[in-house]
């Protein structure tokens, strides 16, 4: 199964992937300050109904029903009002509770009183004097003997303390509501001034991230059913507690689902007895509307850092790709196919890691360079140095042949003889590679034709080995190449040794000629033990080296260096082609070429 391979830069943009734990963290922190800003709220809606609950607090005649009064301007007496089942008109004889067709406006205080805030009633407040005559909704009451003036002070109060987007409400013990101000809904945003150019940023962000956010975060609405339902005041949770003197609070949603509201109630007491409730209502959309911003801006920053990091990252790892790249590319063309050292890589002059490889690669180059020129020379050097004491035995045996030697002697003589022979024949064939290496550097090239040089090898191979026989495949057409004729024959004659010494006794030596695809192959090929089946041998991929050789030590009594099919490759190479070997089809035999390119 093949690896997958990944590279520099996927596996840099893999690591930043890791940020993504950073707008985790931040969504955990924007829902813990929801959480507080939700707790908070709920503490100041019951400040809230606590100043208001002060405010009515030992007023007991401004909790008592007022009758409704009919506007100024009507004429004729207002209809009384049908009665209703609900909590609101119930009681003996409570009368009944006629819907008040608008909110009522905030009373304007007297000359001096200050405005009130939410959490506070200042005295003067309560002392202020009733609102210019207008038409009011009031509640009918048993006691038709209350003055007005307590009834409006009470409206005057609620609506004093309540704020945009808040609603208070007052409800005695019999669950009679006795007051009501304010709307859940909020003060519609202002828009912005058309005259206002948006940036880029907030452009990309309406065009295209608007609509994921719509998505992903539920959007706060202002259009929901803002009723107050009967059993908020019948039998709401925080109004049985305020109504037994126990301040509390609660969290419902509306009819429709659409929003929730928290309510906080606190008791308004006559002496020590609780008289009455004043819930102060509030939606949590402000809070939803500051987490979903919260949480869109911290999207938006996020992505724009990630995509900013992952831009850097990118270009980062392209450049420590590409100094990576360039020194592998250096080091693969610094040694050739043969193991050659042909140039030495540029040293970096960065301080970094890569910088400090790429130097060492140098220094490396540079001793093999060094080594790989002794192992060349050294050939040349051993010859040299070997050919003196060779003469000087080969003169001794000259002169003991002269001698009158016994017969016994004379046998160790001929095996001395033998021996120095083969001795002069492997520093022939060392300084032969290397006298080819300098002719080749400067070696004159022609245009001639295959075809003439290989029939005419061929017949002094007939006469050289007459225990092979020789059989011939060569094309008809020209086979011109460029190069040099007595190289081809010089490589020819170690391609036909080779195959002679592998070849099995009365088996034939197949030398052709032919045609391929731009190319003219010259080929020589022998039955007898094939080469390794895996191509990716080590001793395969090295035949054609210098030194190396697959015979085993039994291979007869001539000397082998491994330098013949090591001539084949530089003639090869001078001639702009490559070398190649193969086992037969039937595994009968080896067959070893070169192949050249045609003019």
């Amino acid at each position: 199964m093949p690896r997958l391979r990944i590279g520099l830069r996927l596996k840099l943009l893999l690591v930043t992937v890791a940020l993504a734990a950073i707008p985790l963290i931040g969504v955990g922190y924007v829902r813990e300050m929801e959480t507080l800003l939700r707790a908070q709220q709920e503490q100041n809606l019951l400040s809230a109904a606590r100043a208001l609950a002060t405010a009515l607090n030992d007023r007991p005649a401004m909790l008592r029903l007022r009758p409704q009064l009919a506007p100024a301007s009507t004429a004729a007496p207002a209809a009384p009002a049908a009665a209703s089942d609900s909590p609101a008109n119930a009681g003996d004889n409570a009368g009944t509770m006629t819907p008040r067709p608008d909110p009522p406006a905030p009373p304007e205080p007297a000359a001096g009183v200050p405005a009130v805030a939410p959490a506070e009633v200042p005295p003067a407040a309560l002392a202020a004097p009733p609102p210019p005559a207008k038409s009011r909704a009031l509640i009918a009451t048993e006691e038709s003997a209350v003055p007005e003036r307590m009834g409006e002070q009470v409206e005057a109060i609620v609506t004093s303390i309540n704020r945009t987007g808040s609603r208070v409400w007052v409800v005695d013990r019999k669950r009679r509501l006795l007051a009501l101000a304010g709307s859940l809904r909020a003060a519609p945003a202002q828009m912005s001034p058309p005259g206002a150019a948006a940036s880029a940023w907030q452009r990309l962000e309406e065009s295209a991230l608007r609509p994921l956010y719509q998505l992903m975060l539920k959007q706060p609405t202002e259009d929901f059913d803002d009723s107050l339902p009967e059993n908020a005041i019948s039998s709401g949770p925080e109004v049985e507690r305020a109504l037994t003197g126990i301040a509390g609070a609660r969290w419902r949603s509306t009819a429709d689902n659409r929003a929730v509201i928290v309510s906080a109630a606190h008791p308004v007491f006559a002496g020590d007895t609780v008289v009455a409730a004043v819930v102060v209502e509030e939606t949590t959309n402000a809070i939803q509307s500051f987490t979903v911003r919260a949480l869109e801006k911290l999207i938006s920053a996020t992505l724009a850092v990630f995509v900013i990091i992952a831009a850097i990252m990118l270009l980062f790892a392209s450049r420590l790709a590409n100094r990576i790249r360039r020194l592998r590319d250096e080091a693969e063309s610094a040694i050739d196919a043969h193991g050659r050292v042909r140039a030495l890589t540029t040293a970096s002059r960065a301080g970094d890691e890569i910088g400090d490889l790429s130097r060492s690669f140098s220094q490396l180059l540079e001793r093999l360079a060094q080594y790989h020129d002794y192992l060349e020379n050294l050939g040349a050097r051993i010859t040299h140095e070997f050919r003196t004491p060779v003469a000087v035995v080969r003169s001794s045996l000259d002169n003991l042949a002269m001698q009158n030697l016994p017969e016994e002697a004379r046998e160790y003589m001929r095996r001395a003889e033998e021996g120095l022979g083969r001795l002069n024949k492997l520093i022939t064939r060392m300084g032969e590679a290397r006298r080819l290496e300098q002719a080749l550097a400067l070696g004159e090239r022609e245009t001639y034709d295959a075809r003439t040089v290989v029939t005419g090898c061929v017949e002094g191979y007939r006469a050289a080995y007459p225990q092979q026989p020789f059989e011939t495949g060569i094309m008809d057409t020209p086979a011109r190449v460029d190069g040099s004729p007595d190289l081809l024959a010089q490589a020819l004659d170690k391609l036909v040794a080779n195959a002679a010494s592998f070849a099995m006794p009365g088996t034939p030596i197949v030398v052709t000629v032919h045609a391929q695809t731009g190319a003219i192959v010259v080929e020589v090929g022998n039955s007898g033990p094939p080469l390794p089946e895996s191509s990716g041998d080590p001793q395969r991929a090295r035949l054609f080296d210098s030194m190396v050789s697959l015979r085993d030590g039994n291979a007869g009594n001539e000397p082998h260096l491994g330098l013949g099919l090591y001539v084949v490759r530089l003639v090869a190479a001078f001639h702009r082609g490559s070398t190649l070997a193969r086992n037969r089809a039937d595994g009968s035999g080896v067959v070893v070429g070169i192949h050249m390119p045609s003019v």
